[in-house]
């Protein structure tokens, strides 16, 4: 399709409009649509800018032959907020005259009910048949209805986004790393930072993540898994473990993908849920503290020094424990844990490319 979007200003203007639209605009583009950022100043060098006139007319005359080759225009707050009437009245007549052209006004703010604007025009007062609304949240949805007195009429809730690599402040190949393999989108995420040494049990950690409880929370553990260049048997440990564990088994060898330096292993301890740190002998245990820094629950064996790390927030267990009681105690001490579950669900219910799939994707089919 081609969609045009529609605001007073886009990025790099800052503002959360500016955000969400510009969102929108990656979203929509990413998945194979036609997309024009419509906006009064901002955008970047493909951006169509509004006329410096502000009248209706000025505008109408700008927007008629950009916006009749678009199957769906969808305007920010331009229907509820009175920053430009002209444009506002300009689409109004638009949307008249453009019959063949969807047109979706995104509800953020609704000045008609709000006191900073106690002189709002008309215009803002009542809702245009050619339009389908569309808002934020439940509260503006319920307010679009009472300012418009459309309490028969819907108005659907579509709710913001985030990006979380860009929350989380990923380095960028962490990034990317991350959304290749879908490492963001609510999954359960376990790291084990190692060298591929023996003692360090490796073949533990992904034995637990093809335990049927772990596959059911479609979990993924990350190993740094560096050649140990002191070790000969090294690599022989490497072609063993990928001879026991084939792909797609919930396991990455995170240096096949990365450098992992000190910037990729801060960004790798904030992918994680857990650390995972199964080790047969320890002379001191450094990713335990690496992880509690990161406020990040430890599941590891009952060693020393191990066992005299941490005093909060670890899990010890015997280290002739089979992989599914691991599994199985990971699975349960993660999901009683409020902050788990909450940062579990924000994952699969507000980071962007579940709010393209679940909202925007069906909004645009018209479902």
């Amino acid at each position: 399709m081609k969609i045009a979007l529609i605001h007073y200003t886009a990025a790099p203007v800052v503002g959360g409009v500016e955000r969400v639209m510009e969102e929108h605009a990656r979203l929509f583009a990413a998945n194979g649509h036609e997309v024009t950022v419509v906006c009064g100043s901002g955008g970047n060098e493909r951006a169509m800018l509004l006329p410096d006139d502000e009248s209706a007319d000025a505008q109408a005359v700008a927007l008629r032959p950009v916006l009749a080759e678009h199957d769906i225009v969808i305007v920010h707050n331009v229907m509820t907020m009175p920053f430009r009437i002209g444009l506002t009245e300009a689409l109004s007549r638009l949307a008249d005259e453009l019959p063949r052209v969807r047109f979706l006004a995104w509800v953020h703010d609704v000045a008609a009910l709000d006191s900073e604007y106690p002189d709002v025009p008309p215009i803002f007062r009542k809702a245009h048949p050619r339009f389908d609304y569309v808002a934020v949240s439940p509260l503006r949805a319920r307010e679009f209805r009472k300012a418009t007195h459309e309490f028969v009429r819907s108005c659907r809730v579509v709710p913001n986004g985030l990006d979380p690599a860009r929350v989380l402040g990923l380095p960028p190949n962490v990034a990317e790393f991350a959304r290749r393999h879908e490492l963001l989108d609510g999954r359960m995420v376990l790291l084990h930072p190692t060298r591929l040494v023996r003692r360090k049990r490796i073949e533990t950690s992904l034995a637990v993540v093809s335990e049927p409880v772990m596959r059911r929370k479609s979990a993924t553990v990350l190993v740094t898994g560096v050649i140990d260049p002191h070790r000969e048997d090294s690599r022989a440990y490497l072609d063993e473990l990928r001879a026991q564990f084939g792909p797609g088994d919930g396991h990455l060898l995170v240096s096949e993908h990365l450098t992992v330096g000190d910037a990729e292993l801060a960004g790798l301890y904030l992918l994680a849920d857990a650390l995972l740190f199964p080790s047969r002998r320890e002379g001191f245990g450094l990713p335990l503290i690496e992880a509690a820094m990161h406020r990040l629950p430890v599941f590891c064996t009952d060693i020393d020094p191990l066992r005299g790390l941490l005093v909060e927030n670890v899990t010890h267990f015997p280290p002739d424990t089979k992989a599914s009681q691991i599994a199985t105690l990971i699975a349960t001490t993660l999901e009683a844990s409020p902050a788990y579950r909450e940062r579990k669900r924000v994952l699969r219910e507000y980071s962007w490319p579940a709010i393209y799939r679940n909202h925007l994707a069906p909004l645009l089919t018209g479902n």
